[in-house]
């Protein structure tokens, strides 16, 4: 059987690993990725016929391009890592409005469904997710918690659209609102939108709090922190799968499970020296008749949200040329991304990498302004790389020997650099365990700590681990675009402490001398203890027992003068 299948709505030419079907002929049959609603498939690819419709490519470039378009969408199928879920639905429901909603009312009884009506001075509060919303209900001088399975509330305020199960009504028809009600009720199929790795997570388990930007973005009550044990709480059902949270999280702990990294840039490489348009599941491009001149061809994704600085420099530098994202909302994270990455294309290229379309208006202008850049291509292997050292290799490259100044960066996608005072720093490497996504590293071969910029998230959490007092500095706001940003740089060495018993290296001097300016006026009146203060481990555990032992002979000597 072929995975890919194309209704015939328009003359096509189309190449032989897509099955063509009349519309008289459409049937139950099962396929992976199709151009129309009206089959059955697990992918509805509404680019396919956008392309077909309105691209200036000859047929034979058409009839490739095609093809791609649907392995595309088949590669974010396999590699995807979203989970299946599914609940029992009940038919009680709370609708909240101030005004006569008898007809709406009398539509769901008759297909069942049970109703509540309660003004809006009525309302307290309500929490909860789809099958279990709990609305707080105000009665003269007594309140009452009622249970419901949905929510429809007309003029809703914000707090109440963040649970799953509550619809805002106000510019739906009758019929929208019960279609709405019997897709989710008896049971309701969703599946996670996220992956979430807590090793790189620079919220999880910290004792203070350094990042919690995924709480702060998420729309709704999807993502939670628990600040008592530092840990995040996710609720699948209640996420809309904007990717929001990928976008802004510093590390790539969070990924996005319909579409993870690996497969972004496999479907990435499918577009090598093609113009793009990155375009939105909420755009709707199925109805957009913006004609696309040669060379171009739309890059379809599902949340608006969840591309970084990393998605998109992958797309320009496999592309070759600045490109579009066409999009009529651009997320904090997406947003700081494009104004860094275009910073750096200025300060190389004295190019804009990436142009924001609003509408078609503003799409049939940038489509006019794309263009292969000279000297933006670069192909390489991400592999088992972070997001942060892939986005790092890819700017390095534009950089190479050059000293390009600076480019900005915002409060959503940070970057910065931090600096050692080594005239305090005792090596204890405190910063180097802080750091979780390796921009602190302990060099052994020279005795060093090494930090490079290009990784660090500038989460801080390595000045607040410092045990020494104005010693580890964090600057964040701009990302230097010189060959050294880019690689390690010594922030401070020393050399190790020989033992005087042994001569084993086991520390540094200046740990060894801030702990004996510490312990000698303690030890005055014991020499042997300030001697151990600058032995090793098993050397000062021995000169310990030989102390013991003849403080252990001297009271047996002074028990027998006796």
């Amino acid at each position: 059987m072929k995975e890919f299948v194309f209704l015939k709505e328009f003359e096509a030419v189309l190449p032989d690993e897509i099955e063509i079907i009349e519309k008289n002929s459409i049937d139950d049959k099962g396929f992976l990725v199709s151009n129309s609603k009206d089959i059955k498939a697990e992918i509805y690819a509404p680019e396919i016929n956008y392309y077909l419709k309105n691209s200036l490519d000859d047929t034979i470039t058409k009839a490739k391009n095609s093809l791609i378009l649907y392995e595309a969408r088949a590669c974010a199928f396999d590699k995807a890592l979203d989970m299946d879920y599914k609940k029992e639905i009940g038919k009680n429901i709370i609708l909240i409005s101030n005004e006569d909603e008898n007809s709406l009312i009398e539509l769901l009884k008759k297909s069942d469904f049970k109703v509540i009506l309660l003004m809006h001075n009525e309302i307290k509060f309500l929490y909860g997710e789809i099958g279990d919303l709990f609305t707080t209900v105000l009665r003269e001088n007594d309140e009452l918690e009622v249970q419901s399975d949905f929510i429809l509330v007309r003029d809703a305020k914000d707090y109440m659209l963040r649970q799953s199960g509550v619809l805002e009504i106000k510019d739906l028809l009758n019929d929208e609102i019960l279609e709405y009600l019997e897709k989710r009720s008896p049971v309701y199929k969703y599946k996670s939108a996220i992956t979430y790795d807590d090793k790189i997570c620079q919220y999880h388990e910290r004792r203070s709090e350094h990042c919690a930007k995924c709480v702060d973005v998420c729309p709704t009550v999807a993502i939670l922190k628990d600040d008592e044990k530092r840990h995040l709480v996710f609720s699948h059902i209640d996420c809309m799968e904007c990717g929001g949270c990928i976008s802004v999280c510093p590390s790539g702990a969070m990924d996005y499970a319909k579409m993870p990294a690996d497969a972004f840039f496999e479907v990435a490489s499918m577009y090598e020296d093609k113009k793009i348009v990155i375009v939105p599941r909420m755009m709707d491009i199925q109805d957009c008749d913006v004609t696309l001149p040669e060379g171009f061809l739309p890059f379809a994704i599902e949340g608006e949200k969840f591309i970084s600085q990393t998605h998109l420099m992958s797309l320009l530098q496999i592309s070759g040329a600045n490109l579009i994202f066409y999009s009529d909302f651009v997320s904090p994270g997406t947003k700081d991304s494009i104004n860094l990455i275009n910073d750096i294309y200025r300060a190389k290229f004295n190019e804009t990498a990436i142009f924001v379309a609003q509408d078609e208006i503003e799409l049939r202008k940038y489509l006019k302004e794309i263009k292969y850049i000279d000297g933006s291509k670069f192909i390489m292997s991400q592999r088992n790389l972070s997001k942060r050292e892939i986005f790092a290799k890819r700017v390095k490259f534009l950089v190479g020997d050059e000293n390009l100044g600076v480019a900005k960066s915002g409060e959503w996608v940070r970057y910065g650099s931090v600096e050692i005072n080594e005239n305090s720093c005792t090596l204890c490497l405190s910063c180097v365990g802080a750091c979780n996504v390796g921009a602190l590293v302990a060099d052994t071969s020279d005795n060093s700590i090494k930090f490079n910029a290009s990784i660090c998230t500038t989460c801080g959490y390595c000045t607040q681990s410092c045990a020494e007092k104005d010693t580890i500095f964090l600057t964040r706001g701009e990302m230097r675009l010189e060959p050294k940003y880019f690689e390690y740089q010594t922030l401070a060495k020393d050399k190790l402490f020989k033992c005087i018993e042994c001569g084993k290296e086991f520390a540094t001097e200046k740990a060894i001398r801030k702990i004996a300016d510490i312990m000698t006026p303690k030890f005055a009146n014991d020499p042997q203890k300030i001697k151990t203060l600058y032995c090793c481990a098993d050397c000062k555990a021995k000169l310990m027992i030989q102390a013991q032992l003849q403080l252990t002979k001297k009271f047996k000597e002074e028990i027998l003068s006796e």
